[in-house]
């Protein structure tokens, strides 16, 4: 009892120093990055952040540290170490690849690209040039264990599917898409990023009468090192500090953003388990090694491709309807969250006057006083609620969100309707949206050559 004592202070006291690591502020500053792109896309469109970049990290850092703990513990019960996860060589791959798409920014595809490189230099590169064995890059890219390195996947993956299920929802964000039919329906955008504090271990070969520390159960470690001491050595092994990231980007079309990152949740788990099984057992049966090479990277990429298919066959959730103004999302601490609408309710009537489009909806409530009669239907039941106008919200002088002519200027008339709280659903040809691009992969490569080969460019 006495050693698990003694190991598990060490275990957190080097646990909390992964907070102070350049690295984890270098994920962290990534982190907050992303964050502020979708605080300012929500602001462009709705005239107001609806998820506060505060809050998102606030809650991303609690989860990510939660997450970092449990496999912390794992990567010290299995013995793992840095030279077998390959952990250096996987975060430049990592980097390097959310330069070409952030979404790229995953360990199964970064570990696997690592997992070929120790591939082709252990059957191809060292029986062609045994002399390149000594270069210190490729020797300690030798040393990674495969195994290993499968299992670090695989634990992370099986980390981000906990994270993903108990809060892969938070701080989703409506948006406005267009299709590729030209339709502009409601969405709502699924980003979640978590910067891990992780606990590793560092092994090296020294003199059996330099051994310090506490002595492990002879079972200890469970995937061994490659490292093998001479005689009179052994094995030394240290804990230290060390930190990555996890990210969660997914888009909610045809179901609620719940529904999604639980079904995104389980096939992760999923995928998860797997390549943990294939890791573990290509210790004992090495022809597993190839198949979970493979697998990392190939089985994450068709998994992708499995729940965007599973997601676009089904008709979109926030559609406009014939009649009424469907309700998206109700701000918490608005006139609209007080009043008691809630999402998905479907106005009907604004003081006893039929709205169809969020036009009417908003020039209605505009042209009221300070109290507004809302009516509509909810889960099939008629509603009628009171909306209390704040102080304040008046129509700027000459400035209405709607035009001469009767129609609406969107984006004032979207912001104005914001600030009630309210976000409905898209009309079909809204002239506010967003268009998803397809990925170009040399696009910010073509950028920063225009940087630093035209720094006289006129815009």
């Amino acid at each position: 009892m006495q050693v698990l004592f003694e190991i598990g202070q060490i275990f957190m006291a080097t646990f909390m120093l992964a907070f102070v690591m350049p690295i984890f502020w270098i994920v962290l500053y990534l982190v907050y990055a992303q964050y502020r792109r979708q605080a300012a896309t929500e602001e462009k469109l709705y005239g107001r952040v609806i998820n506060g970049v505060g809050r998102q990290m606030f809650l991303s850092i609690v989860l990510g540290a939660a997450g970092g703990l449990g496999a912390s513990a794992v990567l010290i019960f299995m013995g793992l170490s840095l030279e077998q996860i390959g952990l250096y060589f996987i975060w430049p791959v990592a980097l390097l690849l959310l330069l070409v798409n952030p979404r790229y920014l995953c360990f199964s595809y970064a570990g696997g690209i690592v997992a070929f490189m120790v591939l082709f230099a252990r059957h191809v590169l060292e029986p062609l040039f045994p002399a390149i064995a000594g270069n210190i890059v490729i020797e300690s890219l030798l040393r990674i264990h495969i195994p290993a390195l499968l299992v670090l996947i695989g634990l992370l993956h099986l980390i981000e599917a906990l994270l993903i299920y108990f809060g892969g929802h938070w701080g989703s964000s409506p948006i406005y898409l267009k299709e590729d039919g030209g339709e502009v329906i409601g969405a709502f955008s699924l980003q979640r990023f978590w910067p891990i504090p992780l606990v590793a271990l560092l092994v090296t070969v020294v003199a059996q009468t330099d051994i310090v520390g506490v002595s492990m159960p002879d079972w200890w470690p469970i995937l061994q090192s490659t490292l093998q001491p001479a005689e009179g050595q052994s094995l030394q092994y240290m804990i230290i500090p060390v930190a990555a990231g996890l990210g969660y980007a997914d888009m909610a079309l045809s179901s609620t953003p719940r529904s999604r990152t639980v079904f995104s949740a389980r096939w992760l788990a999923a995928y998860s388990v797997i390549l943990l099984a294939v890791a573990v057992g290509s210790e004992y049966l090495p022809w597993l090694v190839l198949p979970g090479v493979l697998f990392a990277p190939v089985g994450h990429e068709l998994l992708i491709i499995y729940g965007k298919k599973k997601e676009e066959s089904r008709p979109p959730r926030f559609r406009r309807p014939e009649s009424g103004v469907p309700l998206m999302m109700v701000l918490p601490g608005t006139v609209a969250d007080a009043a008691g609408l809630v999402e998905n309710d479907l106005i009907l009537k604004v003081n006893n006057e039929e709205v169809n489009d969020n036009g009417e909806l908003i020039r209605k409530i505009e042209e009221s006083y300070f109290m507004v009669l809302l009516e509509g239907i909810r889960e099939g039941k008629s509603f009628s609620h009171v909306l209390k106008k704040r102080s304040g919200y008046e129509t700027e002088p000459g400035n209405p969100p709607w035009t001469a002519a009767g129609s609406y200027s969107s984006q004032n008339s979207l912001h104005r309707i914001a600030e009630l709280g309210l976000i409905p659903v898209p009309e079909p040809d809204s002239a506010v949206y967003l268009e998803i691009r397809k990925p170009d992969p040399l696009g910010r490569f073509r950028w920063l050559k225009e940087k630093l080969f035209k720094p006289g460019k006129k815009n």
